[in-house]
């Protein structure tokens, strides 16, 4: 009986090593055995692309993995999978392309890029017959991208609605639950990892819309960017509004709301991110 030790190993780069990355880097190690079992065949690292080599890292990398030519990485011919963790529009949307054509399937969690122009990233796959998968770059480990796209094909879907931020999410209910001040609950957020040291992309609503032209894009059929969806943040939100919505019996939260409205009524197949729930 073959096993996966018997397997031609499943060679793997990353791109990235903050945060994200580094935690994939730490489960391609640690879990290496359990990876190996699912999928039949082991996996090795084969690089990890960095900005610099010296940097401070939350994880160890074996020696010599770490590089700075990221673009030689994506086009090594003994690599088999790209996972994308960089973040941003570019360098990753010509790594990724580049990743592809070089015959590598790829995995990104970048959910700015795939709200920009995911569409060329679907057709480079599509071209050259790879797999891009990307059920990260929304709601993280809560499984909605890949239902959305093949368990609900067949069904007509109008309206999705969702928390999809959460670092918003921690803040609003620091101020509501707690009574902290947005700057106090932020600062909170940061201390404990939950926010970036710029936290704009959260605070002002630019994840949650990109999370939304994604949501949008798949329920209903459709090319649907960031520019095309209404942003708020909740910078602006004081503890008068937290009150206000307490009063009514909600509660204020950042959320997607993604609608498919017919085609001449105002504000049709558009969008929203922001709201106030009820309790």
């Amino acid at each position: 009986m073959e096993t996966a030790g018997d397997q031609r190993p499943l060679r793997v780069a990353v791109l990235g090593c903050g945060s994200v990355g580094s935690q994939v880097v730490r489960l391609l190690q640690d879990q290496s055995g359990d990876l190996a079992a699912r999928i039949g065949a082991p996996l090795e690292l084969a690089g990890v692309a960095v900005r610099r080599l010296d940097a401070a890292r939350e994880v160890e990398v074996p020696p010599g993995l770490l590089t700075t030519d990221a673009s030689g990485l994506v086009a090594r011919d003994d690599v088999d999978l790209v996972v994308e963790v960089i973040g941003g529009i570019e360098p990753a949307r010509s790594l990724i392309l580049s990743a592809l054509e070089h015959g590598c399937s790829v995995v990104t969690a970048n959910k700015a890029l795939l709200a920009e122009d995911g569409p060329t990233l679907f057709e480079a796959a599509e071209k050259v017959g790879r797999d891009l998968y990307y059920e990260a770059a929304v709601a993280g480990a809560i499984p909605i991208l890949r239902p959305l796209r093949e368990s609900l094909a067949g069904d007509r879907v109008t309206r999705v609605i969702g928390i999809v931020n959460g670092t918003t999410n921690f803040i609003l209910d620091k101020m509501d639950t707690a009574g902290s001040g947005f700057a106090e609950a932020l600062e909170e957020a940061q201390e404990l990892g939950y926010a970036e040291a710029d936290p704009t992309a959260d605070v002002e609503g630019f994840d949650a819309a990109a999370k939304a032209a994604i949501l949008a894009s798949l329920a209903f059929h459709s090319r649907v960017t960031a520019a095309d969806v209404h942003r708020e943040g909740i910078t602006d939100v004081t503890a008068a509004d937290m009150a206000s919505a307490r009063a009514m019996g909600a509660v204020v939260k950042l959320l997607a709301i993604a609608e498919l409205r017919p085609p001449n009524e105002p504000g049709a197949r558009r969008p929203w991110p922001c709201g106030c729930t009820p309790r």
